[in-house]
């Protein structure tokens, strides 16, 4: 199957699966780790790397190994990775990192690759929280982990916070958020707690906050990290000046990104396509030289469609001229009933050239783009 050249800025992510252990809210495709299942893997992954070598040969936007804990990557390993690779002299090169492998000899092995952003696993800096989430690292120890990241030479790094667990109040989305300011984190990514079908906590019935409750720790946690001087550009990201995520910019913005590795979801645009979660499937498509697997061509409503739902996630929100050049017409032409509705009950705003959800909007992002879209 063959596509043409992506003409919008190319970024590609890379799943490694393999986790220490397995967290019991989590529903990603992850595996046990060992090191020979890890070599196994990046045999089959270096050989993908070559299946899209026609798309690599220009140099990528950025780089984003996800997981699973890819930092169960040696930094030799990570190197093998990235020397089939070329990048722009700006891109940015993410590694999830779990806390627990925050060590010095690590961390300073790793600042001899040309990894420059870290986005770490924290979750929580209460030690309760951490306990019920099976996070293994403790809250007081991360000052001096992030101390050893600094000391490294590293200055991006980006924190998960979760929030929406069970028995929350919202001094402690307060308390735990102080806790997070101290650290000095460039980048804070927060997430809802859910816990899907097919993950631990799920199958135990637990009782998780309704919505009212839930939407009060958002607005608060909106209210604690722009109140210390970040900046809010996502429905959950905020960042310092000019630290925004370079590649989830490039989802939320509809570019082109390759994925690899089992479990993957790229966009190759008309082409939606996910390699399998089963690893052998995985293994099986590679050793046949297959290109995107289990591949959905998207026809120009589905496209249109995806480009309002992942552009209304940014604050800013969609730049009209940017959908005119995409799409050939106007927005708010096309749909101009259901975004006059929207406006009038307070849930879009029209900003000059971009058109936004309002704060009161943001809580119930998929509610309102459903709306305008369905």
């Amino acid at each position: 199957m063959g596509q043409d050249i992506p003409s919008t800025p190319l970024s590609l992510y890379i799943h490694i699966p393999f986790c220490l252990s397995r967290c019991g809210y989590c529903s990603f495709f992850s595996l046990p780790y060992s090191q020979s299942a890890m070599e196994e893997y990046l045999r089959a992954l270096h050989i993908e790397l070559k299946l899209y070598q026609s798309y690599l040969d220009k140099p990528l936007a950025s780089i984003y190994f996800g997981g699973g804990s890819p930092s169960l990557l040696s930094p030799s390993q990570i190197n093998g990775i990235l020397d089939a690779l070329t990048w722009n002299e700006t891109a940015e090169i993410t590694l999830e990192i779990n806390p627990i492998q925050i060590t010095a000899q690590f961390v300073s092995e790793l600042k001899q690759s040309p990894i420059n952003r870290l986005s770490i696993g924290l979750q929580s800096m209460d030690d309760a929280q951490l306990k019920w989430l099976d996070r293994r690292h403790k809250a007081d120890d991360m000052p001096a982990r992030i101390a050893l990241i600094r000391d490294a030479g590293f200055k991006n790094i980006s924190l998960d916070f979760m929030y929406g667990l069970p028995n929350d109040e919202l001094s402690d989305v307060t308390r735990n958020l102080e806790a997070y300011m101290k650290l000095n984190p460039e980048h804070i990514s927060a997430y809802l707690l859910c816990l899907d079908e097919g993950c631990a906590r799920h199958e135990q019935g637990i009782y998780l906050p309704d919505d009212d409750r839930v939407e009060a720790e958002y607005s608060k946690l909106c209210e604690v990290i722009t109140d210390n001087g970040y900046v809010q550009y996502e429905i959950s990201n905020f960042a310092r000046q000019g630290r925004e995520s370079q590649h989830n910019l490039a989802y939320w913005k509809s570019n082109s990104y390759l994925a690899l590795g089992a479990s993957a979801s790229g966009w190759i645009p008309p082409i939606r396509y996910q390699n399998h979660s089963n690893l052998q499937a995985y293994y099986n498509n590679v050793k046949e030289g297959m290109l995107f697997p289990n591949a959905v061509h998207c026809d120009a409503k589905r496209q249109e469609e995806d480009f309002i739902m992942m552009g209304l996630r940014l604050l800013q929100g969609i730049n009209l001229d940017v959908y005119k050049q995409r799409f050939g017409r106007e927005l708010l032409d096309v749909y101009a009933k259901p975004i006059d509705k929207l406006k009038q009950i307070g849930m879009l705003e029209l900003d000059g050239k971009y058109l936004r959800l309002s704060r009161a909007g943001l809580f119930v992002s998929n509610s309102v783009i459903s709306e305008l879209i369905l």
